[in-house]
């Protein structure tokens, strides 16, 4: 079985190459530090059986690179073991099709994940669904029209400028902020702000 590992981190790559090996009979690994060693090598994507990789890696744009690697190997399975349990990555992740994600701190989950995922099946820890569901809930109960007032929010404005850019009243968008609060918990801009920093970023 030949697995891909991706991660800047050598230490944990090497450890986690370990742990592969301890549990998987007839294994070939290749580690990577960057998207960069990755790409330009002579890897065949399509002969892997598994592509792991951490989510953030300095300099480079993990998505665009897991964008273009599920479109041009649909059936070549990715595991994102991670520190961030960030709902918008999360997301991304999941509209990507990606097939598993895993917490760094969640590592005695690891093996069975990738098992699951070998078997052809789909594996996001506990920890990380339930950050999906919690989103989830929250995104049913906020209108597009709350959405968009958060975003504005995010990008400075006040409520004034926002009823102009929006066009509708000054009191509609009090009466839209009220309710954002009411639904979301939040008390003060700064806080909604920093929940749409968390979520949708």
């Amino acid at each position: 079985m030949k697995v891909v590992i991706l991660d800047d981190h050598s230490l944990f790559s090497e450890g986690l190459g370990k742990i592969l090996e301890d549990n998987f009979k007839d294994l070939e690994i290749d580690i990577f530090n960057s998207i960069a060693n990755l790409t330009h090598g002579v890897l065949d994507f399509s002969s892997c059986q598994l592509i792991i990789s951490d989510i953030e890696l300095p300099g480079e744009d993990i998505f665009t690179f897991l964008t273009s690697l599920k479109s041009d190997y649909p059936d070549t399975p990715v595991l994102i073991i991670s520190m961030h349990n960030k709902l918008s990555v999360i997301k991304k992740c999941k509209e990507l099709n990606i097939e598993g994600y895993i917490l760094k701190d969640d590592h005695e989950f690891i093996i069975e994940g990738i098992q699951e995922i070998l078997a052809g099946k789909e594996y996001y820890s506990e920890k990380v669904q339930q950050t999906l569901n919690i989103l989830n809930k929250q995104e049913k109960l906020l209108t597009p029209k709350e959405e968009e007032i958060i975003a504005l929010l995010a990008k400075g404005k006040n409520n004034r400028d926002i009823a102009i850019e929006i066009f509708v009243s000054y009191n509609t968008i009090k009466t839209h902020r009220k309710n954002i609060s009411r639904k979301l918990q939040l008390s003060s801009t700064a806080e909604i702000i920093q929940y749409y920093y968390k979520n949708y970023i």
